[in-house]
């Protein structure tokens, strides 16, 4: 999503850009295997920074794909035993000006505080038809299944592969996200903080269930050791485990849970030694003809191709 903004926006502002992708298709990785929730900063309480930059990124995100943004109900649970207080928490939605309701849905037990906020999903069928748009509008050329270290032949190399290379070592972790059907949900999303802990999203007629512990399968510092495509036996039953101590219905051998259907892996990049605050920044940086991005949360795709096309403006004057 990332590299695909950026070839546009450097397409529209009259560079002729060429844009290659390993996969056979564009937003084929992390963007298409996750919950593609549209972060506003509420899921960040121990990093303002991080829920500072959805908050600021998300409108511009949403104002740019407007047809792929998908409104839910959507709540934050503070468990008994998170690393945030409820109060902590509450006070940190408002220094963020994030508005929210304090809530009892029947779902949810166990917990200190609920609250309901107007976040919003990302359709990712929708965006990658958008976006596709734009690149031939904007007369990008794309080039599909093919993976390239350093091309040669071009006044500006804008690297923006999901953390590789980067000029700092990163963890890679090899991520499930378990798709599910349930009932007593319907389009509700819950996201059980701060710990480890577990969020479940409406992810077309199923939701998809994540657990900070049992969904991370494999860390490395190579994300080629993982093997592409990446297949690993689901962890379901420990996720589902994980999500009953927090969500009604949802333990082993309950009612809640109806038809599991398949899971999603992915390969995500983070800075190394972050647990303390879970921050996760978009960074920007140049080196030369060279521009290295490091996505963080998908909402921060829009404001992160502007820093790169005035750092291009710079570096390849007109």
């Amino acid at each position: 999503m990332f590299g695909s903004t950026i070839a546009v926006d450097l397409a529209r502002a009259g560079a002729q850009v060429d844009l290659y992708e390993a996969r056979s298709d564009i937003l084929g990785g992390a963007t298409a295997n996750c919950q593609a929730r549209l972060h506003s900063g509420y899921h960040y309480p121990r990093s303002d920074s991080t829920a500072a930059a959805a908050r600021d990124a998300a409108p511009q995100f949403a104002a740019r794909y407007p047809q792929a943004i998908r409104r839910a109900r959507h709540h934050y649970v503070i468990a008994a035993d998170s690393k945030v207080s409820a109060d902590e928490y509450l006070a940190f939605c408002d220094r963020l000006g994030l508005p929210y309701e304090v809530v009892e849905p029947p779902q949810v037990h166990h917990a200190q505080v609920c609250v309901r906020v107007p976040e919003a999903f990302v359709d990712v069928d929708v965006l990658r038809r958008l976006v596709r748009r734009d690149l031939a509008v904007s007369g990008v050329t794309v080039h599909l299944g093919q993976r390239v270290e350093e091309p040669p032949g071009y006044d500006l190399t804008v690297m923006a592969t999901y953390g590789q290379p980067w000029s700092r070592p990163l963890r890679y972790e090899l991520c499930e996200v378990a798709l599910v059907e349930i009932a007593r949900y319907e389009g509700d999303s819950f996201v059980v903080l701060d710990g480890d802990h577990v969020s479940l999203d409406p992810y077309g007629r199923a939701h998809a269930l994540y657990d900070v512990v049992n969904s991370v399968h494999d860390v490395s510092d190579d994300p080629d050791s993982f093997g592409w495509p990446q297949r690993r036996v689901s962890r379901f039953e420990a996720m589902l485990k994980t999500a009953g101590e927090h969500l009604r219905g949802l333990h082993p051998g309950g009612q809640g849970v109806a038809i599991y259907h398949r899971s999603m892996f992915a390969v995500r990049a983070v800075l190394p030694d972050v647990d303390a605050t879970d921050e996760r920044p978009t960074l920007v940086e140049h080196d030369g003809n060279v521009i290295s991005v490091l996505s963080g949360k998908i909402c921060t795709a829009v404001t992160a191709s502007r820093s790169v096309l005035e750092l291009a403006m710079e570096a390849v004057p007109v």
